[in-house]
């Protein structure tokens, strides 16, 4: 309570400055308390299931000194593997290992060591090759170990967020009586994030015009010779059917025994006429099909066998349900300067609610890493200050984010365009300054010391 004492004539001058001195703690400890009651109570609702919000809750959790309570909100009522492959880059390995608590140079958490075991050395980048599922099912086993701090609901998809008067959010769920306080939001919902778009309001991603199907095939299946002979296969090996289409095969043997990922790409209007795709329809055989009966698909013999081939691979896929589902991929739009990253209040996106790009390098997840190691750090920056400090980091972090994400999503939209153009391998390596700046990860500057549009200016003025 406010003294009295600067009135009282025994300390006269001395007690009014004793009086400021006393406001000013008292104040200073207020703010410390107010602080501290969030702190040891916040409480954060990640809406997304997959790699981005599995990877922002254990980096968030990683420290045994904040009590920082997660919810983590999933649409699908099962963690099914979805996807193909996952390329974990040098810059995504740094960013696990903070993720993971381990800092330092030639230093390596559990976790990584755990996800190099399970995948297959690049020799070009020093990266790995995993099955998506691997290392979804790492990230998720580890955050199991951290049951009174992780929370995760599966088959709620969330509806509306309101604001509270303390700037702490409640969101409610579709068909769900369920409703969670938040002190903090992070959309993780992917490529067609329901935060992105009905929370913030923000544009949907742009469509790419290229289309995807991806899944696998256990080459061992049965007794057929031309599945077995694909464990041969190198690590990644491209076909293409004419100028629009390019299929991909991802061997995994023997580190996965028998397993082949197969991922298919075609781009729309570069097909034959007679081509056509129905997303949830169409699959990779009527796709093959219709390329084989039109003028430009008859080919030479190996046209044929490659095709014979990936009719035996699509009849022997791990899920047959993979055939029919399709996206066309979709980009967000970086560039748009009146936009910027889209997080407002104390709401903010990773992963490919932020910055989905084309996979080109195969860099999405390990800048969804990126994301979840970089964001942890600015949250753990506002402890030093008061609640509402969470909002001013949350947007240091998407400024810092920005020009980093925007360079490597435009060069990989060009590398993904060149690539039917001239092939995967007429496409020219990064300059060794941008490569070293891609690699160094979330300390590397926000700009790039060189600009993309200058790596490949020789192939885009053709």
């Amino acid at each position: 309570e406010k003294s009295n004492i600067g009135d009282s004539s025994l300390f006269g001058a001395s007690g009014i400055f004793l009086e400021n001195m006393i406001l000013l703690w008292y104040n200073k400890v207020k703010e410390e308390v107010e602080y501290c009651a969030i702190k040891q109570h916040m409480k954060v609702l990640i809406v997304g299931c997959g790699l981005a919000g599995l990877a922002a809750a254990l980096s968030l959790t990683s420290n045994d000194d904040d009590e920082v309570h997660i919810t983590i909100v999933e649409r699908r009522s099962d963690l099914e593997s979805r996807g193909a492959t996952f390329g974990l880059q040098i810059n995504g390995q740094k960013a696990l290992n903070e993720i993971a608590g381990v800092v330092g140079d030639g230093q390596s958490s559990a976790m990584l060591e755990k996800l190099k075991s399970a995948g297959l050395l690049i020799p070009s980048s020093k990266g790995y090759m995993l099955p998506w599922g691997s290392v979804r099912d790492v990230l998720l086993e580890e955050v199991k170990t951290r049951e009174d701090k992780i929370k995760i609901h599966l088959g709620v998809s969330i509806d509306t967020v309101s604001e509270k008067d303390d700037g702490s959010y409640v969101a409610t769920f579709k068909d769900d009586n369920l409703q969670i306080d938040a002190d903090l939001i992070i959309g993780a919902d992917g490529v067609h994030s329901h935060v992105r778009r009905e929370i913030l309001s923000l544009p949907k991603p742009t469509p790419s015009g290229a289309y995807v199907w991806r899944g696998s095939v256990d080459t061992n299946a049965g007794s057929n010779d031309k599945l077995k002979q694909m464990q041969e296969y190198p690590m990644g090996k491209i076909i293409k059917f004419g100028e629009g289409m390019n299929l991909a095969y991802f061997n995994f043997h023997p580190k996965v025994v028998g397993q082949t990922a197969w991922v298919i790409t075609a781009r729309a209007n570069m097909l034959p006429d007679n081509v056509t795709i129905d997303c949830g329809t169409t699959t990779p055989i009527d796709l093959i099909k219709a390329y084989m009966d039109s003028a430009d698909g008859n080919g030479d013999e190996e046209l044929k066998e490659n095709c014979e081939l990936a009719m035996l691979v699509f009849g022997n896929t791990h899920q047959p349900s993979d055939l029919t589902w399709s996206s066309e991929m979709g980009v967000v739009d970086l560039n748009q300067i009146d936009i910027g990253w889209g997080g407002k209040g104390r709401i903010t996106l990773i992963g490919d609610a932020a910055h989905a790009v084309r996979p080109a390098s195969g860099l999405g997840g390990s800048l969804a890493f990126e994301d979840a190691a970089l964001l942890a750090r600015y949250i753990a920056r506002s402890n030093t200050s008061s609640a509402t400090s969470i909002e001013e980091q949350l947007r240091a972090f998407e400024k810092i984010r920005l020009p980093r994400c925007k360079s490597i999503s435009n060069d990989q939209t060009i590398r993904a365009e060149l690539s039917y153009k001239v092939g995967f391998g007429g496409v020219p390596s990064w300059d060794p300054a941008y490569e070293e700046w891609v690699q160094e990860g979330i300390d590397a500057t926000p700009e790039p010391p060189v600009s993309e549009m200058d790596v490949l200016a020789d192939l885009l003025s053709d």
